[in-house]
């Protein structure tokens, strides 16, 4: 990978890191973060595991156009995460602009007979294709494809986020009040990526 493209790619990966109490807050600014980002024009595929259920019908009906350029893809495990990022690498249309994995530590579902280091490889395995996803889909829009990912604390001990992310792009769900804090990052990282500032 060339270095602009990967300066781009790193800018473009956000995580936020929190605690499981927190899940429900955070789905909620999530949610808020796709809708106010579909006003670019650009689609939002938002990964988790089970439907939003705190919506309220009014605000369904508000932003009834905006929905629809949200899709929702519900996965349970790392394979069938795998699996959805392989065949969105694939498509020409409904690209999206930006990409939400909720929740993926839990996506690694620990097996007894399975230890950290298995654990680590199989979400790194999936860090590594969610990059060359979010690059493949910038390539193909000719623009960048941003992408957004939260886990919990005790996922980063041991997994090497930093091969992914700028220490900048590290939020801690404490300090993410509303999606105004998220979007300001990303919309300063879009300007980084298109001035090229290192």
């Amino acid at each position: 990978m060339d270095l602009p493209m990967e300066h781009a790619l790193r800018r473009s990966m956000l995580l936020i890191r929190g605690q499981p109490d927190k899940a429900d807050h955070l789905q909620d600014i999530l949610f808020d973060t796709a809708i106010k980002y579909t006003h670019t024009g650009y689609r939002v595929l938002f990964f988790t595991r089970k439907p939003l259920e705190r919506v309220a019908a009014s605000i369904r009906e508000q932003f009834s156009d905006l929905f629809k350029m949200i899709t929702f893809i519900y996965v349970q495990t790392i394979d069938a995460t795998m699996k959805r990022l392989l065949d969105l690498q694939r498509w020409t249309n409904c690209i999206p602009g930006l990409i939400i994995v909720e929740s993926f530590d839990l996506l690694v579902t620990p097996s007894p007979n399975d230890g950290q280091s298995r654990q680590d490889f199989q979400r790194s395995l999936v860090l590594s294709l969610l990059a060359d996803t979010v690059r493949t889909i910038s390539v193909k829009q000719k623009g960048t494809c941003n992408c957004i990912v939260t886990l919990n604390y005790g996922s980063l001990e041991t997994l090497p986020v930093e091969l992914f992310y700028r220490e900048h792009n590290v939020l801690d769900v404490n300090h993410v009040h509303d999606s105004s804090d998220i979007l300001s990052v990303m919309m300063e990282n879009e300007h980084s990526i298109a001035n090229n500032i290192l």
